[in-house]
């Protein structure tokens, strides 16, 4: 990395801009949050409560949030609260309380509607940890430095050995790269600042900062929530 490169991530770090909004099932009103870290640990804390409605309404607003500027995020929402059983939800409260690792196989094993491939999967894995992980969605996977460790489709990412090393790969790159800068930044950090730059038009200037990274050595992958 060089100071040029270091700067102007920090600086699309600061200016992401993604609406820190989800919604509220239990009240049954739009919360809007006042940072990402606020929001974070509310749909964290619903996700790890132990109870199976707090899950479906962490899940659901993971959803929420991710489609919340899409015209269909309604739809995709309810029909996700209306599919998903007592069996999914029993199966993932069992396996959010004790994840290590990335394991985004035995998150999609768990078979919750809308949670198969690598973009909603891997933002249910930072949810779950938001210290340690990251998103890995289909406009990041277009640079070069993702692209050519990917196996893709058409429409999606699917989640097979070779994409979970390559998450693996990207978590430490971000994890690399936020200890590199410091001000205690995290992965996620890192990530949303590559996607700042890339939805606005600076592909070229993203890439390059992982190409910079990317001769530096890894850092181990870190464990998920005890």
């Amino acid at each position: 990395m060089n100071q040029t490169a270091d700067k102007t991530l920090i600086e699309a770090i600061k200016t992401y801009d993604y609406p820190p909004i989800t919604y509220d099932f239990l009240e049954n009103y739009e919360r809007i949050f006042s940072s990402m870290i606020d929001l974070e640990q509310f749909l964290q804390s619903l996700l790890l409560s132990g109870d199976m409605r707090s899950v479906k309404d962490g899940v659901s607003g993971i959803l929420y949030w991710g489609h919340f500027r899409a015209p269909y995020r309604d739809v995709r929402v309810d029909t996700f609260r209306a599919a998903v059983s007592d069996t999914e939800l029993q199966r993932a409260r069992e396996v959010f309380r004790y994840l290590e690792g990335t394991r985004l196989t035995n998150l999609k094993g768990i078979g919750l509607p809308q949670f198969s491939n690598m973009s909603f999967v891997t933002k249910l894995r930072t949810f779950l940890d938001p210290e340690h992980y990251c998103v890995l969605d289909k406009k990041i996977a277009d640079l070069a430095p993702l692209n050519i460790r990917l196996k893709r489709y058409p429409t999606c990412i699917p989640i097979t050995q070779q994409n979970e090393r390559a998450y693996e790969w990207w978590v430490n790159t971000c994890s690399l790269l936020a200890s590199h800068l410091g001000n205690h930044l995290r992965p996620v950090d890192i990530e949303r600042g590559i996607f700042w730059l890339v939805e606005h038009g600076k592909v070229a200037v993203a890439a390059e900062i992982l190409d910079l990274c990317g001769s530096q050595k890894p850092l181990a992958c870190t464990k998920g929530p005890p």
